[in-house]
Order: C-alpha cells, then sequence, then structure tokens
C-alpha cells in the first residue's frame, strides 16, 4: 500500500512503473485534474478519484 503505479503516454519511449516499478505516494509531485479515459467520465475532476489528498509543498 501506499504505491502507484504510473504509465506514460509514449508505450516505445516512456520510463515509468513497467521500468521503475510502483512509485511512493510521497514522491509524486503533480496534481491530476483532467481525465480523458474512459470517454464516458471526461472531464473535470471534482474531487480526488481515490479520496487521497496530496499537499501542495
Amino acid at each position: 500500500m501506499g504505491h502507484v503505479w504510473l504509465e506514460g503516454d509514449n508505450l516505445q519511449n516512456s520510463m515509468d512503473s513497467r521500468y521503475y516499478g510502483p512509485i511512493p505516494y510521497g514522491l509524486i509531485r503533480g496534481r491530476i485534474f483532467f481525465k480523458i479515459w474512459p470517454l464516458s467520465d471526461f472531464g473535470f475532476l471534482r474531487a480526488s478519484p481515490n479520496g487521497h489528498r496530496f499537499s501542495d509543498d
């Protein structure tokens, strides 16, 4: 627990969890604000999809 699986959008050139493995939440510096897939959920996110909140520091 406490880890996420991250994949880049360029399968051939992304160094992501397929290369590094799961990433600890504590190393993430960013915020997700828009979802494009599945198309039925396309749009801005109103809340965290998994209930976790990240600090802005």
